[in-house]
């Protein structure tokens, strides 16, 4: 550990204590203290640089150029109770998603006024409807994969998490959450002194992606009697977010001896191949394009927005990938069960929660830590509050990947 970030107060001797990190006015001396030492920050910038915590430009210019991400110097102090709570929501809320996504019918009734006003959503709704309804695809017999992120707004109003969306697709940053929670390790040992009593969480979710992901793997070549150690990112490029995806390329192969093949929806497009009679996949290798690779899994970090689909090639490979047996993470159902509007139902109509398969208890537990969303066709009264109080609320349309909220004004 750099010695710019040791002693950086004086322990505080408060109700005996004589560790800084049991009080906090300490904790909030300690962070300005080092918010304001040169040395601490280059220190921190450093470490941050070695644990990979960075972002990669958005053009093909400088290609290995990287910046640091902004990440605090210390955690946050948080409460247990509120984290306990979420923790536990966790398995709810993913056990609803599967259960909406099995229900492709209810999905596009449901979607069907999104359809109209939304081109993006009414492509991918059509994809649903030609596989799984048409064609009669029973998802229900599909192995299942969800790598979900949920969103919080921690508020003071009410002294308890408010959800306010859950990521179904190309969920970003579980392998930074792991390697922040190791910095902060480091730095909250070094400016606060004992961490016994700081009660750290064990934070590593790019471990359990990576688990998950070879449990699918595992699953497929148990179903089809395969041996595939191979699955395909599907990503944009240039990728800025590269340094996160490939977290988890590590972890699978040095944990599990899963390889994984990166490739655009362009590539496949071009060069995927899918057996008429098998419909297993099959991409050529990088290293030697004329040896095809078993693809047992498609995870994509690309897909949940219009302006990453560049043409009808796009939007085909992306339907023969859905009537394939690869597993798709999320299969179309899966990422069209993560619409804002579906969401907002779960909010605003409380049977569809107990209609798949909450216990009211549970459904209780959800709706307390709702925020509210509501659907503006719908709710004049509501858009009438939000004009006249902007500041209050958040107008979201049907897209991930954020950057497309309006606040204030813009409303």
């Amino acid at each position: 550990m750099p010695e710019s970030l040791r002693g950086i107060i004086k322990p505080s001797t408060s109700q005996g204590s004589t560790s800084p990190a049991l009080t906090r006015v300490a904790y909030e001396e300690s962070l300005k203290a080092m918010a304001s030492n040169t040395a601490v920050l280059r220190d921190c910038g450093a470490m941050l640089s070695a644990l990979g915590i960075a972002v990669l430009p958005k053009s093909d210019s400088e290609p290995l150029k990287s910046a640091v991400l902004p990440v605090a110097l210390l955690p946050r102090p948080f409460p247990a109770s509120q984290f306990n709570e979420a923790w536990q929501l966790g398995s709810i809320i993913a056990r609803l998603m599967d259960n909406i996504a099995v229900d492709p019918e209810w999905l596009v009734t449901s979607l069907k006024e999104v359809t109209e006003a939304d081109d993006f959503t009414r492509r991918l709704v059509d994809i649903c409807r030609e596989v799984y309804i048409h064609h009669g695809r029973d998802h229900s017999k599909d192995i299942r994969l969800h790598l979900l992120r949920h969103d919080y707004l921690p508020t003071a109003i009410c002294n308890r998490l408010l959800q306010v969306e859950v990521n179904t697709m190309a969920a970003g940053f579980a392998g930074m959450g792991t390697q922040v929670s190791a910095f902060h390790r480091m730095t909250a040992s070094a400016a606060l002194g004992d961490l016994s009593g700081l009660r750290l969480p064990d934070n590593k979710p790019i471990e359990t992606f990576a688990a998950a992901v070879a449990k699918a793997v595992e699953a497929y070549n148990e179903k089809f009697g395969r041996q595939s150690r191979s699955i395909c990112m599907v990503v944009d490029a240039p990728e800025d977010n590269e340094c996160d995806q490939r977290f988890l390329e590590t972890a699978l192969l040095a944990d599990h001896g899963i390889s994984v093949h990166r490739r655009t929806m362009a590539e496949l497009a071009k060069n995927a191949y899918i057996d008429e009679k098998t419909q297993l996949v099959f991409v050529p290798s990088l290293l030697d394009p004329e040896r095809m690779v078993e693809i047992s899994l498609f995870y994509f970090r690309t897909g949940y927005g219009p302006s990453q689909y560049l043409d009808d090639s796009h939007w085909d490979i992306r339907k023969r990938l859905e009537f394939s047996n690869a597993v798709m993470c999320p299969s179309i159902p899966q990422q069209l069960s993560g619409t804002k509007k579906v969401q907002q139902l779960w909010y605003s109509d409380p049977s569809v929660m107990t209609r798949f398969g909450l216990t009211n208890e549970e459904a209780d537990m959800m709706r307390q830590h709702f925020a509210v969303q509501v659907d503006p066709s719908t709710a004049e009264e509501t858009v009438a509050e939000a004009i006249k109080n902007p500041m209050a609320w958040v107008l979201k349309p049907q897209r991930e990947g954020g950057g497309h909220n309006m606040y204030g004004d813009e409303l």
